[in-house]
């Protein structure tokens, strides 16, 4: 029920400043009685204030209506009793409960509620000292409540019987008149009935009509015809039903009722005319009696409320639009009151915060969505701003850490401004989820930074193989010239030397194509798609310790059980053969090779260790390593670019791992990098019988 509707019923009883009869202070004392508290008071709530209209144990006044306990039963319509009401935190701030105008402690409140749901205010009996209520008497209270609406209906009754009463008086009073001034009479009685904008019908004890006033003929379109049955009345005077559809069944129409019944009051109906628009009107009225009691017909009042329901209807429509667009809205909207206790909450803050609005209403902000190193500060200028009234922020919309309900924190943009419902200060907010909005702008500034370094690198990559490049090539040349000069002369001689130059530009020939190689690996590494699929280490590293003791040279490469990953395979495939070939390649002359290739998982990745018996790489070189082009000072006894561990780096990290060097625990290097598999849909790492399964085909370590 709206408030508009509950202040017009309470006020249409016209109790709320009248002094109470007897009968109602009688219940009062009743009710206290049967709550077995001292005091007790019959509460109605108008816009703002509570007025007690009668007390016992306590003299009762008026007082505003935001410090009202019973406002918690006319919001609800529920009945409301605590053993202490400081305890409860409805109650513990207001001032019947903290002294300032009482010391409340034992509460119970049941509402007043009329015939059509509206709650008008309160039955309440309390005491000072904490109390409980059982049952039995919350439900006597209750039962009292209903007397007291029942006591209000026949004050409301004999307001209404009082008035027909008047009316009457009136009329008889005018008929004793009549005879010496019939004409004077029938004048006045025709200037009242032209002049008043209440329409007037009557019909006499044969239900035929009799009289309509201007208002009557104004709305109807037509004046009284006697020759009209009542049963036609709907159809000729076309009446319709409160909802301005349905024809009015004859029978119901208010002048028969009033004629039949005796009475009729608060009836509504729709009368439709030609060319107008419909008025909509209620009715009250009765039956007409001689002084012996024989019947001479009815009369019914008609008071023109079109404009009344409108409003009503305009406001009803209002509230539905306004509840339309805040369940609809894509941002969350929040409305809080002066304490920051939440008042509304709309589907995209339950979306957002993932509470329900039935869990959100009635909670500090503090509690639900302020991260709980900004609470304090909140609060701080969340009392500011209720105090001093500042409508908006500064800056019109800003944007603020805030919290879901699992804890994980996201930023929103906030916009805020303060209105007043009821009195009260309140404050809307509107919060729009940025997080991925601003995690996308990072992600983009860091490929600008990531693609400022790549084209950094490329500059480098352009000056290095100019130079790189040059010096193989300009020794192809020298020793192509010699072999030409040899070949020549055709001697033995010549032959051998012949012989020597062809190894050698060999040899530089070789040297440029791995160095070309290396630079088409690292420029894959940069920019092939990444296709993640499971990759089968255990068969790469199997592969690649085959093919790196194809040789004469004796090598031998182990590993525990590797588990699968989720990533590109020749991209790992290019990691691992980078990583097997510099431990094979970097040990000491006549020292024979060994690595060992180890997996175990952390915190949802894999890391693989690559162990080697080689030289080592200085503690001050480790990091230096994986940038392009550097060989930590190996010397000349061992050939390479210095791009493959930089092709490593890259190729991980694109995989979203890191990649890092530890010294070995026996001498030599350890190489380590990671692979992250969670969010991936790479399998989870194998059971112990497919492990069985895939040892019982695994070959021996390779020598």
């Amino acid at each position: 029920m709206s408030e508009t509707a509950r202040l017009a019923a309470l006020h249409e009883y016209a109790v709320l400043d009248a002094p109470a009869d007897d009968e109602l202070s009688a219940v009062v004392r009743v009710a206290a009685h049967v709550a077995g508290v001292p005091t007790a008071t019959l509460n109605l709530l108008d816009e703002h204030r509570q007025c007690q209209l009668t007390t016992v144990g306590f003299d009762g006044a008026d007082s505003a209506r935001a410090d009202s306990m019973c406002q918690v039963v006319v919001t609800t319509g529920a009945p409301v009793h605590v053993t202490d009401a400081s305890r409860d935190e409805r109650f513990a701030t207001s001032p019947w409960v903290t002294g300032e105008l009482a010391a409340v402690r034992g509460y119970a409140s049941v509402p007043l509620i009329t015939p059509d749901g509206h709650v008008l205010g309160t039955l309440c009996a309390f005491d000072t000292e904490p109390r409980s209520f059982t049952e039995t008497q919350v439900t006597a209270l209750q039962d009292l409540a209903v007397v007291v609406l029942a006591l209000f209906e026949r004050r409301r009754q004999a307001r209404a019987t009082e008035a027909l009463a008047a009316e009457t008086e009136a009329a008889r009073a005018l008929a004793e008149d009549y005879a010496n001034e019939l004409e004077a009479r029938q004048e006045l009685t025709d200037a009242v009935h032209e002049s008043i904008d209440v329409a007037i019908v009557a019909c006499d004890e044969n239900g035929r009509l009799t009289l309509f006033n201007r208002a009557a003929r104004e709305w109807h379109g037509m004046g009284a015809d006697p020759g009209v049955e009542p049963e036609q009345w709907p159809a000729h005077y076309r009446l319709y039903a409160q909802d301005g559809v349905t024809p009015l069944d004859a029978e119901q129409v208010p002048l028969r009722v009033a004629l039949r019944d005796g009475s009729v009051a608060d009836v509504e109906m729709v009368i439709t005319r030609d060319g107008r628009d419909p008025v909509r009107v209620v009715c009250a009225g009765r039956a007409l009696h001689r002084p012996g009691g024989t019947p001479i017909g009815a009369v019914v009042t008609m008071r023109d409320v079109t404009v009344e329901r409108a409003q009503r209807q305009e406001l009803a429509d209002r509230e539905r639009l306004l509840a339309t667009i805040l369940d609809t809205a894509p941002d969350a909207v929040i409305v809080a009151d002066a304490r920051g206790a939440v008042t509304a909450w709309n589907p995209a803050a339950e979306a957002m915060f993932g509470y329900t609005g039935d869990e959100a209403i009635g909670r500090r902000l503090d509690e639900l969505i302020i991260p709980t190193g900004l609470a304090a500060a909140h609060n701080r200028g969340y009392a500011d701003r209720a105090r001093t009234g500042e409508s908006r922020l500064h800056d019109g919309v800003v944007q603020v850490p805030a919290r879901r309900r699992d804890g994980s924190g996201l930023l929103v943009e906030l916009s805020l401004a303060s209105f007043t419902w009821q009195g009260e200060r309140r404050f809307h907010s509107f919060l729009r989820d940025v997080t991925e909005r601003e995690a996308a702008r990072e992600r983009l500034a860091l490929a600008n930074s990531e693609l400022a370094a790549a084209n950094d690198e490329l500059d480098q990559f352009t000056a290095m193989v100019a130079h790189d490049l040059k010096s193989p090539l300009t020794a192809i040349t020298a020793y192509t010239e010699v072999v030409t000069e040899l070949i020549d002369e055709r001697g033995r001689r010549g032959d051998q030397a012949a012989h020597k130059a062809l190894s050698a530009i060999s040899r530089a020939a070789d040297r440029m194509t791995v160095m070309i190689d290396d630079l088409l690996a690292h420029a894959r590494a940069s920019h092939e798609p990444l296709g993640l699929r499971e990759v089968d280490l255990d068969g790469i590293v199997d592969d690649l310790a085959t093919e790196l003791s194809a040789g004469s040279r004796r090598v031998e490469i182990t590993r525990d059980p590797l588990p699968a990953v989720p990533g590109h395979p020749t991209l790992l495939r290019q990691v691992m053969a980078n990583l097997l070939g510099n431990a094979v390649k970097y040990v000491d002359p006549g020292v024979e090779p060994r690595v060992h290739v180890g997996a175990e998982w952390t915190d949802g990745a894999v890391t693989i260790t690559t162990s080697d018996n080689g030289i080592g790489i200085p503690s001050e070189a480790r990091e230096r390593v994986f940038a392009l082009y550097d060989r930590a000072e190996v010397g000349s006894a061992y050939q390479g670019t210095g791009i493959g561990l930089s092709t490593c780096r890259r190729i991980v990290e694109r995989h979203g791992g890191t990649i890092w060097v530890e010294p070995g625990r026996d001498g030599g290097t350890q190489v380590r990098f990671t692979v992250p598999v969670a969010g991936h849909t790479a399998p989870p790492p194998r059971t112990e019988r497919q492990l069985r399964d895939r040892r019982s085909g695994q070959t021996a370590p390779r020598r």
